[in-house]
């Protein structure tokens, strides 16, 4: 494997007209060669060509992350490349493909919407399938074509109320976690949790009661540790969307039954495991603890005091 990825960079370089570091590898910012308290020789210049090769690569990724055509190109080239930029660097680039992925997705939702593409795709989905996979079952070559085409692209299949749509693909982010900032790197794992295994389908959740509880508290982890992050107000939305599912469910999945207005079981059992788990200032943990101690006195009913403790604790709008 290491004599693969020395093989790879150097032809990257030679196609690219880059300058090599040493074995086609590149010392991180700020590391040293030779013993404790001295320099080894050649280590400046050593530095300076990583240097020099890291910025090549970096100014060689960024016409490719302008256009929605080039995604392929983008995602092959940053795959094979990441490891040879700088941190700030890496997550710039990160940042600027997932940036793309989201201006392009009305055009990928579009080619998808087709009544024709469709029922097409009803015949060849599985999931978990990655969408190169999916081109690769098909005999319909312009189903083919454009199943591969939003593979390379870096979408996923997704499916809810019976029909097909491209998302982000998370998961393949996760590759880039060693090389971005560690804000982007908690991000990444946050967005790909996500694309794994979304909350809900069909106006219901698909996750475990405590599944629920422990992504709003990774969420809220980051909201406080990540406070200047780029991504800040994205994992702000989401986190919003996960305490009103924690404290209310969903329509199809209510966490207070209709008929009888009681608690449903199964989150009584998540939410009294997460709490005597954990301790400490979280609000979010604060506000759950207070809600359960008001249904434990009135036997895990949804009454008037508990409507107003939600109003006043967990409003909605």
């Amino acid at each position: 494997m290491k004599m693969k990825t020395i093989l790879l960079s150097a032809a990257v370089t030679a196609v690219l007209g880059l300058p090599a570091g040493i074995n086609g590898h590149v010392l991180a910012e700020g590391a040293t060669t030779g013993t404790a308290g001295a320099s080894a020789p050649g280590s400046k210049v050593t530095a300076e060509a990583g240097s020099s090769h890291a910025e090549a690569v970096y100014k060689a990724a960024l016409p490719l992350l302008v256009s929605a055509a080039r995604l392929p190109d983008a995602v092959r080239f940053l795959n094979s490349n990441i490891y040879a930029v700088s941190p700030y660097q890496a997550t710039v680039l990160t940042l600027k493909l997932e940036n793309l992925h989201r201006a392009a997705m009305k055009t990928w939702e579009s080619k998808f919407s087709s009544s024709i593409v469709q029922r097409k795709l009803t015949s060849v989905y599985k999931a978990g399938i990655s969408m190169t996979k999916l081109a690769e079952t098909t005999q319909d070559a312009s189903l083919r074509d454009l199943l591969k085409s939003a593979g390379e692209s870096g979408y996923k299949l997704e499916t809810a109320e019976g029909s097909f749509f491209p998302v982000i693909d998370y998961a393949a982010y996760r590759k880039y976690k060693v090389y971005v900032t560690n804000d982007i790197r908690d991000y990444i794992s946050i967005m790909a949790t996500e694309a794994d295994l979304p909350s809900s389908k069909d106006n219901g959740l698909v996750i475990s009661w405590g599944d629920v509880a422990a992504r709003a508290l990774a969420q809220e982890e980051f909201i406080q540790s990540h406070t200047k992050s780029n991504r800040l107000s994205a994992v702000k939305s989401l986190y919003s969307q996960y305490v009103i599912n924690t404290f209310y469910g969903q329509n199809n999945t209510p966490l207070f039954h209709y008929d009888n207005l009681e608690m449903d079981l199964e989150a009584q059992k998540a939410y009294s495991s997460i709490l005597s788990k954990n301790n400490g200032s979280s609000p979010f943990l604060l506000k759950l603890e207070g809600f359960m101690k008001l249904l434990k006195e009135n036997g895990y009913k949804l009454d008037d005091g508990v409507t107003d403790y939600l109003k006043t604790e967990v409003p909605q709008s």
